[in-house]
């Protein structure tokens, strides 16, 4: 990007003009000044070429740094226009009591500043550099107070997750919800409750194929439960608590903010062969005694 389409060439022509006058009287005011308060330093006919010396450099110092202070303004003045276009008159009394506030802070400043040095230059030198940095903090912080929500106001309760219940996992839609999913969690007595109400071989090798896969997380629950009933219950009052939403088996009736197994299409034959379980066709052919060892060994018994 070009000069021409960075600066405004009439701005910065009166803005480089605007920095030469300031820095020449600054930079002569305050030798001058030192010079009235420490009157010996120097020889009297050398004090006017030190004095004009000063404020030739420092004019020239502020000169060669137009374009910072440019870059500077145009900065400051795109974030006032920002706050004051985003928040209406809210932004502008902000604003407003931002400047007001670092005048009122400034004036402290220079009593304190006035009580150790005299010399008015540098007072002014230190109020300038004092307001600048004020009205900064004070407009930022009136548009932090101006735009702040009240207290008694509570932020909406955000769920992350879902929360596969057990009874889902005799279905094989529960494949393509863990799949199509994120953040899937599973409580952890879902082991016990499936060979307690279900008895189902092929629906505790979908658990556990999800779970071995990174598909679904286990989460602890401690409560204990003996009828399906209180497990549903559990289930539930886990996935408020843990903030998830909660997913119903097929047929059953899901929570307001949850979901039901029936809005998931069953799974491809791939997606099945991805997390390695068998097909319905494939699992008829376990025989019972099979199917009773390999749901034993998956009970997780509550203490």
């Amino acid at each position: 990007m070009t000069e021409k389409h960075q600066y405004d060439k009439k701005k910065l022509i009166i803005l480089r003009a605007a920095l030469i006058a300031i820095g020449a009287g600054v930079g002569a005011a305050a030798v001058w000044q030192y010079f009235v308060y420490f009157p010996d330093v120097v020889r009297d006919e050398f004090e006017p070429v030190i004095i004009v010396v000063s404020g030739a450099m420092l004019a020239v110092i502020l000169a060669l740094s137009a374009k910072p202070f440019y870059r500077l303004g145009a900065g400051i003045a795109q974030s006032v226009i920002g706050v004051v276009s985003r928040l209406g008159i809210k932004g502008v009394i902000a604003v407003v009591l931002g400047l007001v506030a670092a005048g009122m802070f400034v004036f402290i400043v220079d009593v304190i500043v006035g009580t150790y040095q005299d010399i008015w230059a540098v007072r002014l030198l230190v109020d300038v550099l004092a307001y600048v940095v004020f009205a900064a903090v004070c407009c930022y912080g009136f548009t932090k107070w101006l735009t702040a929500e009240p207290d008694d106001v509570e932020p909406q309760t955000v769920k992350r997750g879902y929360l596969l219940a057990a009874g889902c996992f005799a279905d094989e839609r529960a494949v393509s919800a863990a799949y199509a999913l994120s953040g899937v969690k599973v409580c952890d007595g879902a082991y016990r409750a499936l060979c307690l109400f279900d008895g189902d071989a092929t629906a505790v090798k979908r658990l556990d194929a999800l779970i071995e896969s990174g598909a679904a997380e286990p989460i602890a629950c401690k409560t204990p439960f003996g009828a399906r009933d209180e497990y549903e219950k559990l289930e539930i009052e886990l996935a408020d608590k843990k903030r998830l939403r909660y997913i119903a088996p097929s047929g059953a009736e899901a929570p307001s903010d949850g979901l039901s197994l029936d809005l998931f299409a069953p799974p491809s034959a791939e997606l099945m062969r991805r997390f390695e379980i068998k097909t319905a066709a494939e699992s008829e052919n376990i025989s019972d005694s099979t199917v009773a060892d390999d749901i034993s060994g998956r009970i997780i018994i509550d203490k």
